[in-house]
């Protein structure tokens, strides 16, 4: 499989290509690699603009070669995978690929706001383009086993550097959303964002009647986990971090198997409801 690479930014880019590319990584996946590139970065976007150098070095390292148009590039894949870290422009690069009607994978976030999602859901219905996005952490090894009508409450924590040009969850933040969407899978009745002054607060009250609180951290981490308490069981540690087997791994895997069979894991309203929260937890 040959997969066309969007953006040059983000660690993501190597995590990734060296899976796909370095018969020496522990999770190696064989007959499947990016194929081609499409530089992309943002002047205005610090974490974009300082990473693109490295980031595209590491694409050249592997063989991997640049392309300056879609359309060149696009006769020599099979899907598509939109990886740049500004969301910003993830609509505007769709735009120019969905009509290629081939699957495309779209790195968190899928998009900025609800009226660019829509915009997006409407041309991949138009063109009939399989989409799919999602975080990392969504598919995590420890998520899996825990049935979500059996889950009562949670406490849930997580790094959440704030960025400027990619305002509240939309960045960091929105890993944490994405997982505990994934044991909750229900719409949210009520939400209630409480500023400290090194951390924030947010309380979750679903339309069930269940009920979640986060804390999220405004200084970067990578310790994501949480308590989750479970109808007769005890309650259940997760701890991402220390997982043998990565969340990117299992990620690569739900990716690699939607660009096979064209059909995502889950329905894209559930991620219209992950962009919903974000634009509520914004108001605070």
């Amino acid at each position: 499989m040959k997969i066309g690479l969007i953006g040059n930014d983000t660690s993501h880019v190597e995590i990734f290509s060296s899976m796909l590319h370095d018969e020496n990584h522990s999770f190696y996946i064989n007959d499947v690699e990016f194929s081609g590139f499409i530089e992309s970065y943002s002047e205005d976007l610090p974490i974009s603009r300082d990473r693109a150098k490295k980031y595209k070095n590491v694409l050249l390292s592997y063989h991997i070669p640049e392309f300056d148009d879609v359309q060149t590039l696009n006769e020599e894949v099979d899907a598509w995978w939109i990886i740049t870290v500004d969301g910003r422009n993830h609509l505007q690069w769709f735009e120019k690929i969905a009509s290629f009607q081939k699957p495309i994978f779209i790195d968190k976030p899928i998009t900025i706001g609800l009226e660019n999602f829509d915009r997006m859901v409407e041309l991949a219905t138009r063109y009939e383009t399989p989409i799919f996005s999602s975080s990392s952490l969504r598919f995590s090894e420890l998520l899996k086993g825990i049935h979500k009508d059996d889950v009562e409450f949670l406490y849930g924590f997580g790094p959440l550097p704030l960025q400027e040009k990619m305002p509240g969850y939309y960045w960091y933040g929105i890993h944490s959303l994405e997982w505990m969407d994934a044991l909750f899978d229900c719409d949210v009745r009520q939400l209630e964002r409480k500023r400290y002054e090194r951390y924030e607060i947010v309380e979750f009250l679903f339309q069930d009647g269940r009920r979640a609180i986060f804390r999220g951290d405004y200084e970067w981490h990578d310790q994501f986990g949480g308590v989750v308490h479970c109808k007769g069981l005890p309650p259940k540690m997760l701890e991402f971090w220390k997982m043998k087997k990565s969340y990117y791994v299992s990620l690569l895997e739900e990716v690699l198997e939607f660009f096979k069979s064209k059909n995502p894991p889950f329905n894209i309203q559930r991620t219209r409801r992950i962009i919903t929260w974000i634009e509520e937890l914004q108001k605070f």
